[in-house]
């Protein structure tokens, strides 16, 4: 049955020479079938594409140069060229935990039937010293966004159906665009939660250390979205600052470990 199920993977790219093959090599070596591997680069001026083009993909690629600017637009561009079951987004560096956990996500999708679903994530340092399993929550609750955004996009599935209510990410945001677009989802259907590890997750990228410009983005969304109480909302800022506070210490532990 799992045939007639297509998994789009759709990684983006900009420069990223130095770490897009391990991303190759994850999708590839996949041992689900039927995986469509969509990449939307950035008009790299390095040998990103070269190396994407000379690659012995093991599925189906395709390739499609961003014509706008900026992260939202670019995961836009990937959602326009999707046409399958069910999406997950797959940035340059970051990997799969291992070449089964597609088969296992479609699985859970066929038997659970559910319209979109997140899973567990690994952190990793640049050099990969440090690591940190991100467990599963023991239930969901929409309060989780009012700290942080609970879901990792790179552990996240969607399907085609939740996609077409949802419509696309804001384009007027720098970051945070997926914290607001997983709100909007959660607005129209409840994750469902995988009890399992999806994707490793560089931390090193550009927007993952901008955290107060994170930190200044996610409150303002969170007042549109969520109603709290002057005390309430101060709390929550102020937990968010300091969390935002801990993850600037933690930035040169990152790069260099």
């Amino acid at each position: 049955m799992n045939n007639l199920i297509q998994v789009d993977v759709i990684t983006l790219t900009k420069n990223s020479s130095n770490c897009i093959l391990k991303t190759l090599d994850s999708v590839s070596m996949q041992d689900y079938k039927y995986i469509n591997h969509i990449i939307i680069d950035g008009n790299s001026t390095d040998e990103t594409v070269f190396i994407i083009n000379q690659y012995n993909h093991e599925k189906k690629v395709n390739i499609f140069q961003q014509n706008g600017i900026g992260i939202a637009n670019a995961f836009n561009v990937g959602l326009m060229k999707s046409s399958g079951n069910l999406l997950i987004f797959l940035n340059s560096g970051d990997t799969l935990v291992n070449k089964g956990v597609i088969t296992k996500i479609v699985d859970s999708y066929i038997k659970q039937k559910w319209l979109w679903a997140f899973g567990e994530t690994i952190s990793l340092s640049r050099k990969q010293y440090l690591k940190r399993h991100i467990k599963q929550y023991s239930h969901w609750d929409q309060n989780l966004f009012l700290s942080r955004n609970p879901i990792c996009h790179q552990s996240t599935i969607f399907s085609q159906k939740l996609l077409q209510e949802v419509g696309l990410y804001d384009e007027r945001l720098t970051l945070e665009m997926d914290y607001d677009f997983n709100i909007r989802a959660s607005l129209i259907a409840q994750p469902y939660l995988l009890y399992f590890p999806i994707s490793y997750y560089d931390t090193t990228g550009v927007s993952s250390i901008k955290v107060f410009k994170h930190y200044k983005i996610h409150r303002e969304l969170r007042k549109k979205y969520f109603t709290l109480s002057p005390i309430n909302s101060f709390k929550t800022d102020s937990l968010c600052f300091l969390k935002a506070c801990m993850r600037f210490m933690m930035i040169p532990m990152k790069i260099f470990l």
